[in-house]
């Protein structure tokens, strides 16, 4: 019974993103399907990807745009293990040229070993990562330093839980903490959660995916 890997699914963004491939000239897009194979291990090279978008005698921001998505995309296959067979079906689907896709497949399939090693230790993050959260919240009243029984001083306690992400020990910490305090923290990673949907943040990510 043979087996076979799902197809690859990109959302409207991503598509329109390589869409560039589908623009340029055939031999165009292969050179620029290898030249990003290259910046997988070297990261991307502001003046080499200026060069190539002079030579090719378009805009740099595009260009860096359609390698950024297709470092993405080498690096989904690698993490989905997807068959060169099923990736051809996946890129015909999506309406690249048969050209194209063949350079894209011989590309990936020359470092897929290599690039699923990464994944699962160059590129694996070593910081505690959560585990569990206790919490209990507490007032102080009536100590010699308050001159009004009304005065009170609320705070949270808390015990955080963190898994070390070197050698899986747990990390326990207690915290004490004020609400207003509290509030902000709150308010802080909700920002950063906003930031990492911005489009740089999302480039970012894919290189490291």
């Amino acid at each position: 019974m043979s087996t076979t890997s799902p197809l690859l699914l990109l959302d409207d963004e991503r598509k329109a993103q390589l869409d560039l491939l589908n623009k340029i000239d055939e031999s165009a897009a292969v050179e620029i399907c290898k030249a990003a194979l290259g910046y997988l291990s070297t990261g991307l090279n502001t003046k080499l990807i200026t060069t190539a978008a002079n030579n090719l005698q378009l805009d740099v921001e595009t260009v860096r745009t359609t390698i950024d998505s297709l470092l993405w995309l080498y690096t989904e296959c690698a993490k989905t293990k997807i068959l060169p067979e099923t990736l051809d079906e996946s890129l015909k689907l999506l309406g690249y040229k048969t050209q194209i896709r063949q350079a894209f497949i011989e590309c990936y399939t020359s470092q897929a070993s290599q690039l699923q090693t990464i994944l699962a230790t160059d590129l694996a993050l070593s910081l505690p990562h959560y585990k569990n959260l206790n919490w209990r919240f507490d007032v102080q009243i009536a100590t010699r330093s308050m001159r009004s029984r009304k005065q009170f001083d609320p705070f949270f306690i808390l015990k955080l839980t963190l898994i070390n992400g070197t050698n899986g020990k747990e990390q326990v910490h207690l915290l004490e903490i004020d609400p207003l305090t509290l509030v902000h923290i709150v308010e802080q990673l909700e920002l950063a959660m906003n930031e990492s949907r911005s489009n740089h943040a999302r480039r970012i990510m894919q290189t490291f995916r």
